[in-house]
This record gives structure tokens, C-alpha cells and sequence, in this order.
């Protein structure tokens, strides 16, 4: 699976493959910086934080080698656009401790001492927690933290997260329920306005292994938004069906993709010139179609299909929801 990530105005937050802890584990033994080539971010002095030390590291390896699975539900690196050089830094990390236990996952987050009070905390862990609740599954994000960490619990304050009962000795409990996030308005959140281009415009980032099918799909006629996201659920339904018997088929990277199709459909408004909405379409067929040249269910075989959701995503003005990058 390639990694992928979520990306704020500041910030890009990139999942943790068993390759990324596997090097991170190597730099903690040897005093290396061989994850800044792997994240393509500068290394600062005073990484890591210092609550990722190397149990951490190694209880997070444990959890991703479950399986594919278990990707986005743990730990992402937090790598700042301009860094201290105006290059792309490692500044910190951001994640849940795990898939869903009864509809409850746990946020955790940690940034390096000489870039806190930036906000970065609180930006990386609400660009999470609304991925979170964007899983169907989750009814609750909670996080645990001690009374004398004043600026965690100033993270959970803005975030908007309540105190709640203590769930282990010692420490102090926040959560944030679905009911409460879907009350706070996030679809208008995550739904802003599409740029619309030209009806010209050249798409940038469709392979070109994909041009002949995907211009094929937007001669397609159009189909209502219910149908289209049917279509889309079911594919993600076969995928999820044959992960179970498969873990390398890629059923977290279908969601992905899945979530960026549904989105750019959600942003859809009466005005929007059938143009612009066919290529969303476009995109969406892509994903759903087995007559691209390569099996869903195969190793690479959705590389295309994210390939073209993020293009769209970015040509539609909407590179927020780009999460799977190849």
C-alpha cells in the first residue's frame, strides 16, 4: 500500500507505513536521519518529540504488521509545507491508537518542543479527528492526558472536546461524540465551494496509461448522484469482502478514494455546470469500473483509480481532500 495522507493549510499528515517505524526505529539506534528522505522533510534537532521513544515505536510496528487494515489508524508524521529552511520539516506526530473498539478511538498527538504554541497541535488533531468521524463506524474520539500537560489540555479546549469520566488512574479524560461534531457543522466544513475551470481546461495528474479509459468515462452519460453512489459503496463493499480473505487486497485505500469521489459529489451545488460534474463522475466511474486494465483486487491495482480522484480533487479546487498519494 502506498502511504497517504491528509493535508491542512499548514501541514501535511503522513500515514505511518512499517517501513516509515522500521527507519524510524534504525535513526533512534544510530542517531541517523534516513525518515527525512522517506518523508522528503528535514530532520530538526530536536526531533523526536519526546513521548515517541522507542517502545512507542515498536507498539506501533506491532499494530501495523495486523495488516493493511490497521493503516491511518495509528500514527502520522506531522510534516510542516515551509520549515525553518522554507523547506518541507518534520515537526511532530499526530494519530489514533487503533481502529474502532465499540464505536471509540483515541486521539494522541506530540509536537516538538521549538514549534509548539503555533497551533500545530490543534490543526494537525482536528484535520484527524474529522477524518475519524468520517468513518461511519466511529460515534466517539477521546483522548487521555495528564493535569500537569497545560497545552494538551489547551489543544482539547479548542478542538472543542468535553471533560468525561477518567478511563485509567491518574489521568484526566476529554471526548467529542458524533453527535456533538455533526452539530458543529463540519459538512460545510468540508465542503466548500469547487473551483470551475474551463471546460477545456486540461485535467493535470491523469497517467497516461488512464487517458484513453478515463476520457471514455466522461462521454458516459450522466448518472443521478444516487445511483453514482451506490455504484461507488458497492465497489468499496466487494473490496472490503475480498480484503477479508486477502490482505493485500488494499481496502483502506478503496475508502479512500471512495471518500474523495463522495465528497466532490456532497460539494455539488444546483449551479454547477454539468461539465465539472461529469468529471467528478468520470473519476468516480474509474473507480468503479473493472475495464481500466487492472484488477481492484490486486497489488497496485487502485494506484490509477487514486491517481485520478486526487486529480479531479485538485483541478475541482478541493486539494483538502486529497489523502492517498502516490
Amino acid at each position: 500500500m502506498t502511504a497517504r495522507r491528509l493535508r491542512t493549510a499548514r501541514l501535511d499528515l503522513v500515514t505511518a507505513t512499517a517501513q516509515h517505524v522500521l527507519v524510524a526505529l534504525e535513526d533512534l539506534a544510530k542517531g541517523t536521519s534516513k525518515l527525512g528522505g522517506l518523508l522528503a522533510a528535514d530532520i530538526p534537532a530536536s526531533w523526536p518529540p519526546r513521548e515517541l521513544d522507542e517502545g512507542a515505536l515498536r507498539y506501533t510496528l506491532d499494530a501495523l504488521h495486523r495488516g493493511p487494515a490497521q493503516l491511518g489508524w495509528w500514527m502520522r508524521y506531522v510534516v510542516l509545507h515551509h520549515g525553518p529552511e522554507g523547506r518541507p520539516s518534520l515537526i511532530g506526530t499526530v494519530g489514533l491508537k487503533g481502529p474502532p473498539q465499540h464505536g471509540a478511538v483515541e486521539l494522541g498527538y506530540s509536537i516538538v518542543d521549538d514549534q509548539q504554541r503555533r497551533g500545530f497541535a490543534t490543526e494537525a488533531a482536528s484535520a484527524l479527528v474529522d477524518w475519524a468521524f468520517e468513518h461511519d463506524d466511529v460515534t466517539e474520539v477521546f483522548a487521555q492526558t495528564l493535569a500537569e500537560l497545560e497545552p494538551s489540555i489547551r489543544v482539547l479546549h479548542k478542538l472543542a472536546f468535553t471533560p468525561a469520566a477518567p478511563r485509567e488512574p491518574e489521568t484526566l479524560c476529554f471526548t467529542k461524540s458524533r453527535t456533538q461534531w455533526l452539530a458543529e457543522g463540519p459538512a460545510a466544513r468540508r465542503v466548500p465551494k469547487l473551483r470551475i475551470p474551463a471546460a477545456d481546461e486540461a485535467i493535470a495528474g491523469i497517467p497516461p496509461v488512464a487517458r484513453e479509459v478515463f476520457a471514455r468515462l466522461l462521454a458516459e452519460p450522466r448518472l443521478d448522484d444516487e445511483t453514482l453512489r451506490a455504484q461507488i459503496r458497492g465497489h468499496v463493499a466487494r473490496i472490503e469482502a475480498a480484503a477479508a480473505a486477502n490482505p493485500y487486497v488494499d481496502d483502506a485505500l478503496a475508502r479512500d478514494i471512495a471518500r474523495i469521489c463522495e465528497a466532490l459529489l456532497d460539494a455539488v451545488q444546483p449551479g454547477t455546470p454539468g461539465h465539472v460534474r461529469q468529471q467528478i463522475q468520470a473519476a468516480s466511474r474509474y473507480f468503479v469500473t473493472e475495464d481500466d486494465g487492472d484488477s481492484d483486487l490486486a497489488i497496485g491495482g487502485l494506484d490509477e483509480d487514486a491517481a485520478i480522484a486526487n486529480a479531479i480533487a485538485v483541478h475541482l479546487g478541493r486539494a483538502d481532500l486529497v489523502s492517498a498519494m502516490l
